[in-house]
């Protein structure tokens, strides 16, 4: 293939998915992340909290844009 993807590099997203099933924790190489602070641990913040408010505005988004392509087919929903 070429000096980026060696010739054992996965061609299909299937091929990439089984492959990365088959790494072991203990075969990833953490080395080269830095450990957490008690400082940094401290401000830590669970990241699903927000995007509950942007999934309700592009829901309320989607759903107008729905009803309006409905509405001009003649279709009342």
């Amino acid at each position: 293939m070429s000096v980026v993807y060696p010739d054992d590099y996965p061609k299909t997203m299937h091929e990439a998915i089984m492959a990365a099933m088959e790494v072991k924790d203990e075969d990833i190489d953490l080395s080269d992340i830095p450990e957490i602070t008690e400082k940094e641990a401290v401000l830590a913040e669970p990241v699903g909290d927000r995007f509950i408010e942007l999934r309700r505005k592009n829901a309320m988004f989607i759903n107008r844009l729905l009803n309006e392509y409905y509405a001009k087919k003649g279709i009342v929903l």
